[in-house]
Formats: structure tokens, sequence, C-alpha cells
């Protein structure tokens, strides 16, 4: 690409990764300039496929359900299922578990699905409400429309830092609502301007006259403050270690869902084990530990490659690391 002579800040933004900064990239003109960058892969914090919840329940912590229409909600024809017709905001929908078994209506994985049915009283104004999540850096999740039989099922997506009210809400969908194809469609959000603040996000269903609105498997990645023992820690797992590549030393993030024994060592391209740097039991709670390029013997190891791994007997991950000195 041709980018003006000068001082630049260059970005870069991948989905699944932290977004990546370097400043002060000069560029010379009839020159070539190359910028490396060293992603690292956003966690996982929050993900939900609805299939927990009770076969069509009308509230389903940890998420917030608002019905702002307060309307009564239309049936499906011939077929019946427990809160059909009830106001609602959404509903744990089970296609397979109505009377008739409805077909054409199948979660995108799984048996159960979250639902929003047109409002006797349309349009709809419906909201599906995430509990409070901290550094997200990525939304994603699957909708649909049942049928465009009455118009395509319309939607919007906001982020709120103050609350759950739907005023609360910032809407980052765009001008305009989302019209979801009959077919199941991902959608992606970055919420990269929100990575340092606590957020709920909100999918609100604005369809005016449709019939049944459908969203399954929402997930959203982030960056976790490893030192802040009040966030909610939903996943086992082991972080890219950051500086990579790094000299002298470089801090291993990793989080522990429940209480068990961790184990995190470092080995060579030889398979030698090089240092244990975690060998006890860990009680839930997000954790780091620091890597200073020295063997269990204390003493300074050679530049190249490395492997860190972390075992929790029921988790087991090993990632690669390069020490450059």
């Amino acid at each position: 690409m041709l980018v003006q002579t000068g001082t630049h800040t260059v970005s870069v933004f991948a989905s699944g990764y932290l977004p990546a900064i370097q400043e002060n990239v000069v560029v010379v003109t009839g020159q070539t300039t190359t910028v490396n960058f060293v992603l690292n892969e956003s966690i996982l914090i929050f993900q939900d496929g609805f299939e927990s919840y009770s076969n069509f329940a009308l509230s389903f912590a940890p998420w917030t359900l608002i019905d702002a229409d307060q309307s009564n909600t239309v049936g499906i024809q011939n077929v019946t299922f427990p809160n059909s017709g009830s106001p609602m905001a959404y509903i744990i929908f089970v296609p397979s578990a109505t009377t008739p078994p409805l077909t054409g209506a199948n979660p995108h994985s799984g048996i159960k699905e979250a639902a929003s049915f047109a409002s006797i009283n349309p349009p709809n104004n419906d909201w599906l409400i995430s509990p409070l999540l901290h550094y997200p850096v990525e939304l994603k999740f699957w909708a649909r429309s049942y049928t465009n039989q009455y118009g395509l099922e319309r939607f919007k997506v906001g982020v709120s830092t103050s609350g759950t009210n739907p005023s609360d809400f910032i809407i980052i969908s765009g001008d305009n609502p989302v019209e979801a194809p009959v077919a199941w469609t991902e959608y992606t959000y970055s919420l990269t301007n929100y990575m340092n603040s606590d957020v709920y996000l909100g999918i609100q269903c604005v369809s005016d006259d449709a019939f049944i609105f459908l969203v399954d498997d929402v997930m959203v990645r982030g960056v976790t403050a490893v030192d802040d023992e009040n966030i909610p820690v939903l996943v086992t797992e082991l972080f890219n270690n950051y500086p990579n590549p790094f000299n002298p030393e470089t801090t291993i993030r990793y989080s522990v869902k429940e209480t068990c024994p961790v184990t995190i060592e470092v080995y060579n391209l030889k398979g030698q084990l090089v240092r244990t740097l975690v060998n006890e039991i860990k009680t839930a709670g997000n954790y780091s530990v620091v890597w200073n390029g020295r063997d269990n013997n204390n003493q300074p190891v050679s530049s190249g490659v490395y492997f860190y791994k972390m075992n929790t007997g029921k988790y087991s991950s090993t990632k690669k690391m390069i020490l450059m000195k």
C-alpha cells in the first residue's frame, strides 16, 4: 500500500487477537517500510449456546431480559409449547420439544436457541443483555430469521458501560437495523473501543410484524487483567506470554476455573525440562508468572525457541516463546 512520507502510527486489528500499535514508524519515499507485529491472542471471556437453561424459559440468568414492548406474542399455527403467546423478550426455544416437533427452526448448534417472537402490537422492542463483561475486544453470535414470509427479522447491537436499562446502550451495529437472513449467519462486532472497560452487551430485536428472530452461540473474547480478583473465571486456560520474543523476561498468564493442582514448565527444543515455574494447588482465579530466562539451577539459558506447558490433570496446553539476547 502507498503511504505518505513521514512518521506514522500503525495499528493492526485481527479477529481473535488483541490489537497492536507501533508508533513513530518512519516512511521514506521510494523505500519499502516493513513493520513486524507479534499479535497476542484474545481470550474467551464469555460464551453461551443456551443449552443449560430450562426448555421454554422466559428468564435465564445470567442474561437480563427486557420486554420493552410489553405485548403478547404470536404463536405457531398447530404447534404448542409452554409460554406460547405470552408477553416475552426472548424464550429458550427447543423446536424438537414442541408438539408436534417444529421443523425448519433448528438451532445453530445443540437443541436450544434464544428466540424472540413477533409482538401482537408491533414493532418488537426486546432486549437480550449479557452479564457484566470485563475488557472485551470482540462479540460474535449467530442469528437468523425463521422465515421471510412476513419480512426478515431486524435487530440492533448495543454496548453499555453503566447499566442494563435500554437507554444506557450505545448502538454499534450501524444507523439502520440489521436484517437477519433465513440461513444462520455469523455476526462479528469489534469492541476494541471498550477493551479497558466493563460492559454489558445487548441484542435488541426490533422486528416489525415478522415472526421469529433466532439467536445462538454467543461468544465474547477479550483481555483479562490477571491481578483483578473480582473478574469471574469462566474457563481454565493458558494464554500467550508477553512480550514474545522477549529479553530478559516474559510474563505468562493463566486462569483456573476450579481448585486443582497446576504445573507450568518450560522445555527446550529437545524436550528437556528447563524450568518449573508453577507446581502447586491453585484456587479458582486469574494468575501470572514471570520467567526470567534462567533454568532450575538459576543459570541463564541461551537464545532460542522454548515451550511452556500447563497441566491441571483435566487440562493441558503448550505454547511457544522465543528468547532473544
